[in-house]
């Protein structure tokens, strides 16, 4: 799973974000930068991810949960990444340190991983699915889910 891959998630869960509720202000939230800061192996089956992301939120809290991103490559899932909760501020633009775990399938090892790292185009005929929770400081809470993204798409919008 590569930087490319791992900054497409959670552009897709801020998207997610926009999508909460019809009022213009959440639909401005957006994502203003992201940066890998630490990959590390954690024994034989994961690999550890923090990450820096900017978000410009003009519009209320959103506390976010339950977010898990699964890559999907010739049917066989080969790993499941889950973003620890976190909460957007208010009317903020803030960079967020973002934890993570991706833990491997019996279908891909830690090698095998960190050669997508280093070639992320070996992922273009793979897909994500990925789900989230989202809840408004009101309480109205939502749960997202996204299918079959390709992961070719997402590495060209890398490199817009």
């Amino acid at each position: 799973m590569g930087k490319a891959f791992i900054r497409q998630l959670v552009l897709l869960l801020c998207v997610a974000m926009m999508a909460l509720t019809g009022c213009k202000k959440y639909t401005e939230i957006k994502p203003t930068s992201f940066k890998v800061e630490s990959i590390s192996p954690q024994g034989l089956r994961s690999i550890y991810v923090e990450m820096s992301v900017g978000v410009s939120n003009p519009a209320g809290q959103i506390s976010f949960s339950d977010m898990f991103a699964e890559l999907e490559k010739s049917g066989k899932v080969l790993g499941r990444l889950t973003i620890a909760p976190f909460v957007l501020e208010a009317k903020s633009d803030t960079v967020y340190r973002l934890k993570g775990r991706v833990n491997l399938t019996d279908d891909l090892t830690v090698i095998q991983a960190l050669n997508y790292l280093r070639k992320p185009e070996l992922l273009n005929d793979a897909v994500i699915h990925i789900t989230a929770k989202a809840q408004l400081k009101s309480g109205l809470h939502k749960t997202f889910t996204y299918r079959d993204i390709p992961v070719e798409n997402l590495l060209k919008l890398l490199k817009q």
